[in-house]
């Protein structure tokens, strides 16, 4: 019979994947050990330097914080860092990995201290030596921050008044800050100022506004301010005040004088011609007379002086520094004689109505009279003539009247002293009828 054979199946050849794929897992430990033992057999310790570390500036739970103490100058720092240690265990360091903190135990007081910067690894278990560090300190200014109140005060350099007007006066408001900052500091500000920094002509009342604050010590010397802050206000609005200039053109009355006198032949001389001052009438004309008293004229003798206070109105300020005019008169080239009038010389005006009137006085003598030398050397007494006016009798009686006296062919001359006459007036009686 003929045999049958019979197919085996095959075996499946081995791709080989497994075993690659564990002979590389095994290749990389075996590299990992190998670096391991290199590092501790080769080269178990190295040192490395780290750059950038930040470093660490805190207050909290320090003496310095119990005593009020606040740095005042301490900005955020790096520093380099060497360090030492098992290569396997720093070999990897970064910044990260490093702890730098400012050591703030010998801070007790105010002052300026030099401080050391502490630096640790943040893993406690590594073996790590810190060689150096740079910077190695770091120095801070302490002082107890505090507030003191002030007042505040303009200042505007730049702003001025236009022509013909004056800046009168500037205000701030708030008038006072609550400034914030080391009381050594507080303790050295004799001034503070709300500044407005800008160039501006004004003529009429302003108000700007400003954020600025200026502080000087006590030698007027501009402080550094970084160390100082307002508390509470920061906007402080200034209110400028104008007032208009005006000049005051003063003058002097004279009363008693005769219709024909000329009172620019008078040789008087003021103290005070004009008068500046400043008003706040901002609308109002730039000039102004003003009579500063009344001199009658039969109170010259050129020897006596008048002083008057001149009326300022309470709003305007004087700028002159006086307030006061003298009136005097030059006798130089003038002279007086004595003369006497007759009653046919000396008339009555402004009679009253419905009555008659007379005079009682026969003549007035001792009438003094001023003028220029050449005027009245020559002055006879029918030159001299006298009036009395009756205005504001309405009754029947004598009365006493005061003269004014006159030489009607001169302007120049005057009567000196107070002249008075006897004056009767009557009721006009009507006729009888037959």
């Amino acid at each position: 019979m003929e045999e049958v054979k019979r197919n085996k199946p095959e075996k499946k050849k081995n791709s080989g994947m497994g075993t690659d794929f564990s002979l590389r897992i095994l290749a990389l430990v075996a590299a990992i050990i190998s670096w391991f033992v290199l590092s501790i057999t080769q080269y178990p310790t190295i040192n490395k330097t780290i750059t950038g570390v930040p470093v660490d500036f805190s207050l909290e739970d320090t003496q310095a914080q119990e005593k009020g103490l606040a740095a005042l100058n301490y900005k955020d720092i790096t520093v380099d860092v060497e360090i030492k240690g098992m290569n396997y265990e720093i070999g990897g360091y970064t910044a990260n990995d490093l702890s730098a903190t400012v050591k703030l135990d010998e801070v007790t007081k105010e002052g300026t201290y030099k401080l050391d910067i502490d630096v640790k690894s943040t893993h406690a278990a590594d073996r790590c030596t810190v060689v150096s560090v740079t910077p190695q300190t770091v120095e801070v200014d302490f002082d107890r921050i505090t507030t003191k109140k002030f007042e505040v005060v303009p200042e505007a350099p730049l702003i001025t008044a236009d022509s013909g007007y004056t800046l009168k006066d500037a205000s701030v408001s708030p008038g006072e800050v609550t400034i914030e900052g080391p009381k050594n500091e507080l303790d050295n500000i004799n001034k503070v100022t709300a500044r407005i920094s800008q160039s501006k002509k004004i003529k009429e009342d302003i108000t700007l506004s400003t954020d600025e604050l200026i502080f000087y010590d006590a030698d007027d010397n501009k402080m550094d301010d970084s160390k100082l802050s307002p508390a509470d206000e920061t906007q402080f609005d200034i209110n400028f005040v104008v007032y208009k200039k005006k000049t005051l053109n003063l003058k002097v009355d004279i009363s008693g004088c005769p219709k024909n006198f000329n009172l620019d032949s008078l040789p008087m001389t003021m103290s005070e011609n004009s008068l500046s001052v400043i008003s706040p009438n901002l609308e109002g004309s730039e000039t102004e007379d003003v009579v500063v008293g009344t001199i009658p004229l039969s109170g010259i003798n050129l020897a006596k002086a008048f002083e008057f206070t001149i009326p300022i109105p309470q709003e305007e300020v004087n700028l002159n520094g006086t307030d006061t005019v003298k009136v005097t008169f030059d006798g130089k080239g003038y002279t007086s004689r004595e003369f006497t009038v007759a009653a046919d010389k000396i008339s009555l005006i402004n009679r009253p109505a419905g009555m008659t009137s007379s005079l009682e006085t026969k003549k007035l003598s001792g009438i003094v009279i001023y003028g220029p030398e050449d005027v009245v050397e020559k002055l006879k007494d029918e030159d001299i003539y006298a009036q009395v006016d009756l205005s504001g009798i309405y009754e029947e009686g004598s009365y006493t009247r005061s003269a004014v006296i006159y030489a009607p062919d001169y302007d120049n001359v005057w009567c000196y002293g107070t002249n008075t006459v006897q004056v009767v007036t009557k009721t006009t009686r009507p006729a009888e009828s037959d």
